[in-house]
């Protein structure tokens, strides 16, 4: 599979939360119940900080990341591949390009998962991610900058 990652433009904004919507909806809603204008309004503020590269595979937008680089350490504030093209490795091509600037600045890598998103949480525990920091809803997880983003494929 040959994936092609490119900075987020205004454009792609309905895109962007249509996916956010349809790959993180129960999740939130479980969570905290799910608002679409505070949704909305929140994501929206959110992608004005740090960076957002879409993924796409010949040609069509399948999914996209979202990080910030910070003094100390990196954080994934979202990852999502439409559901259509899930279980396709694109989110562990999509991981391991995060984690490879995470190894070349030498920072760690940190991420939320939804404690019942079951299998987003597993996924990234196998990969190498190890919980610092759990409210019931949210965990909290790092990797550190010496871990390989060839594990990604390993557990993939």
């Amino acid at each position: 599979m040959n994936l092609d990652f490119r900075l987020a433009v205004p454009g792609d904004s309905e895109w962007l939360f249509d996916t956010y919507r349809r790959t993180m909806k129960r999740f939130v809603t479980s969570a905290y119940g799910w608002d679409d204008d505070v949704q909305q309004a929140g994501f929206a503020k959110s992608l004005r900080q740090g960076s957002c590269q879409i993924v796409t595979w010949e040609g069509s937008r399948c999914g996209f990341m979202h990080w910030d680089v910070e003094p100390d350490l990196i954080w994934l504030r979202m990852l999502c591949i439409v559901p259509e093209m899930q279980h396709k490795s694109i989110g562990s091509a999509a991981l391991a390009k995060v984690m490879s600037l995470s190894s070349h600045l030498q920072k760690p890598l940190y991420l939320n998962v939804f404690v019942c998103n079951r299998a987003a949480y597993n996924w990234y525990s196998r990969i190498g991610f190890v919980e610092i920091d759990n409210d019931g809803k949210v965990a909290t997880l790092v990797l550190a900058p010496s871990s390989s983003p060839a594990l990604v494929e390993r557990h993939a």
